[in-house]
């Protein structure tokens, strides 16, 4: 093995704001295999020679499996990020919380046992921790006493890292609250959206405006897990660490920076008694729930009013030689989010409203695993469609053809139509398509035939799919997914059939 070597990384949730700008900020430093329930393509994040992107869902074990079989057979990892998770705002029980956040982590436990781990690194949160008593702060040690759904389910997962760090090295990170320039924090991205805006509540705070938590910025918490890699020898082979400042960021305090920056002045805030405040969300989440659009405020939060979560992360800091960035802090780093977000209101609130609603379902991913499942079924049916005797004038040159031929170029083009799903690139299918048209050309085959075939699989296709109860919420968008992905291959086909048949006519048209 050559000295020069990159070492090899595994991360889940790639997709994810924390793992698309590792990815990004890593992707010189270590060969990348990225597992995502999104594509490459949907994420931006661009190609490149170090990042191998794999789509899948972490509770399936087979599909996880069969990742980490191709890492080893590539290199192996060194090293692996777990940051694949399900969150949202609502606070309700969701059994995605037990599917993804325990049960798939499960799943990624044990099969990464088989890859030799340097280091296995879980992300965790600070909230597995109640809020402390006034006057104490949170520390590595502090008891995981919080009892929401999320919390409970990263408070499985840490147990799980301890009882796992017995066969490979484990670290658990809690963290803050974590944002960017372009702001990506659902909480704080509300909050600034609010107090810009002309609404009546622009200028109402909760309580005392103390309600407070730590904040970290993204690029701190990527020097931090540098850190851990870096010196992962050094480390014990289980241990907790906290990504945050000490100290939090009050409500007040975001209000008076944000709304000097915004108006040039600094605007009285209306402080709302939390009795009312309580009230007040209450009643609005009612009727927003009458009307089917539930405000973002709800109820649980107010019982957070006026409460403070102060951080003491000296033993990271000590154990990582690691600190916080001065000008990453929130304080500073406000001027960043509110110039993005006056320069760039279209993409700020693009960026922004991707991170706030993200949803656990992946049609794609399902409509991919079907296809996988049929995929004999499949080219069977549609190589005997081709083949029959009666479709002699359907199909004449594929009858001149071997039928093992016939169902070898029949399962290239049903996998790059699979991948179309998968990925989201339909151009893949698209340029294989006008490729062997070019071929058919040569060999004689007419228009129409080769046309035929594309839509007999399209059909053959969404009629299997469509067969599967399991499926039928799915009915637009599997037709979607394979119809405009055969459409755009069959109009490369017909480009292709129109050039090389009328060249003077192309020609004269491209030249004027």
């Amino acid at each position: 093995m050559s000295e020069n070597k990159l070492p090899g990384l595994v991360i889940t949730g790639a997709s994810g704001f924390i793992g698309r700008n590792f990815v990004e900020a890593h992707k010189e430093h270590f060969i990348i295999y990225a597992i995502a329930r999104r594509s490459q393509q949907e994420v931006n994040i661009p190609r490149h020679k170090n990042i191998r992107w794999f789509l899948a869902d972490i509770t399936d074990r087979q599909g996880i499996r069969d990742i980490f079989r191709e890492v080893q057979e590539s290199g192996g990892a060194d090293y692996f990020l777990h940051f694949a998770a399900y969150f949202d705002f609502s606070n309700e029980p969701n059994p995605e919380y037990e599917r993804t956040n325990v049960e798939g982590s499960k799943v990624i436990f044990e099969e990464a046992a088989a890859l030799s781990l340097k280091r296995f690194i879980f992300a965790s949160s600070l909230v597995v921790s109640e809020f402390p008593d006034p006057g104490v702060r949170l520390t590595e040690k502090s008891a995981l006493d919080a009892d929401f759904p999320y919390a409970v389910t990263k408070i499985a997962g840490e147990a799980m890292a301890k009882e796992w760090s017995q066969r490979y090295p484990c670290t658990v990170i809690r963290f803050a609250a974590v944002f960017s320039d372009w702001c990506e924090y659902g909480p704080l991205y509300k909050f600034l959206d609010t107090w810009s805006s002309r609404s009546w509540k622009s200028r109402v705070l909760g309580g005392r405006g103390s309600s407070a938590v730590p904040y970290i910025h993204i690029n701190s918490l990527l020097k931090l897990i540098q850190a851990i890699i870096n010196r992962s020898e050094d480390l014990n082979d289980f241990d907790v660490f906290i990504a945050s400042p000490d100290n939090s960021t009050s409500h007040q305090e975001l209000y008076d920076a944000s709304t000097r920056l915004i108006f040039g002045e600094k605007r009285t805030a209306i402080h709302m008694p939390v009795f009312l405040s309580r009230l007040g969300v209450w009643m609005l989440d009612i009727l927003g729930r009458l009307i089917g659009r539930r405000p973002f405020e709800r109820p649980w939060m107010m019982r957070y009013i006026d409460e403070r979560m102060d951080v003491d992360a000296s033993y990271t800091r000590q154990a990582l030689d690691w600190d916080v960035i001065p000008r990453y802090s929130l304080e500073r780093r406000i001027l960043h989010i509110i110039e993005h977000m006056k320069t760039f209101p279209t993409e700020w609130h693009y960026k922004n409203d991707l991170a706030l609603h993200k949803s656990p379902d992946r049609p794609n991913l399902r409509i991919s695993d079907a296809l996988s499942e049929f995929e004999d079924d499949i080219i069977t049916e549609l190589t005997e469609r081709i083949t029959a005797r009666e479709n002699n004038e359907r199909f004449p040159s594929y009858q001149q053809m071997e039928v093992d031929k016939v169902s070898w170029y029949l399962g290239i083009v049903f996998n790059l139509l699979k991948v179309s799903v998968r990925t989201g690139d339909r151009l893949s299918l698209s340029n294989y398509a006008r490729f062997i048209a070019s071929i058919r050309i040569h060999e004689g085959f007419k228009l129409e035939e080769v046309v035929d075939v594309y839509q007999s699989l399209s059909e053959i296709v969404i009629q299997n799919l469509l067969a599967q109860p399991s499926l039928l919420d799915l009915d637009q968008r599997i037709r979607d997914d394979i119809d405009l992905t055969i459409q755009m291959a069959i109009d490369e086909i017909e480009d292709a059939y129109e050039i090389a048949l009328e060249p003077t006519t192309y020609t004269r048209v491209h030249l004027r």
